[in-house]
């Protein structure tokens, strides 16, 4: 009886410490394309979530290497609508429905990059229902000029950093 309960501790061990090692090479935060203003002062990078289960939380955002953001805002929409990039977004808040980053979960299977496989899943998807694909954009306005996001967030318990060079 011991012995299977050792076993049985020893088995699931190496599965936790093999999810963990799986999850760092393949982070679930995904980001796709990154627009800018020409002075690189207003950042929109479309995230999503490539994992099929459970939510991501973003839990902090910082630019330029660990200067904490002012105020990022992540942008809900729908492919049909897509995301704006301005110097203020105060006039397109409710239009484009702009958030606290920390009020946002992105859902399972919202990647802005998808596979081949996953683009024939969503077409399929898409031609079942009208309804369009929800998408997320953070967007970012400093007084200087952007060069690196780094975004930190939550995905099953375990902590993860991602840094995006725009």
């Amino acid at each position: 009886m011991k012995k299977t309960v050792k076993t049985l501790a020893f088995i699931l061990i190496i599965m936790t410490v093999g999810f963990m090692g799986f999850l760092q090479l393949n982070p679930p935060l995904a980001h796709g394309s990154v627009g800018t203003t020409t002075d690189k002062q207003s950042v929109i990078v479309a995230l999503g979530n490539k994992s099929l289960m459970g939510d991501i939380k973003i839990t902090d955002v910082s630019i330029n290497g660990n200067e904490p953001a002012t105020n990022p805002l992540v942008q809900v929409s729908d492919s049909d609508t897509g995301f704006i990039i301005s110097n203020t977004y105060n006039p397109y808040k409710g239009e484009y429905h702009m958030q606290d980053y920390k009020s946002i979960t992105l859902e399972p299977n919202s990647s802005p990059v998808s596979s081949k496989d996953q683009d024939q899943d969503q077409r399929k998807v898409a031609a079942k229902s009208n309804d369009s694909n929800r998408i997320y954009g953070l967007s970012i306005t400093e007084e200087i000029p952007i060069e690196q996001i780094e975004v930190s967030y939550r995905y099953l318990g375990f902590t993860f950093v991602t840094t995006i060079n725009v």
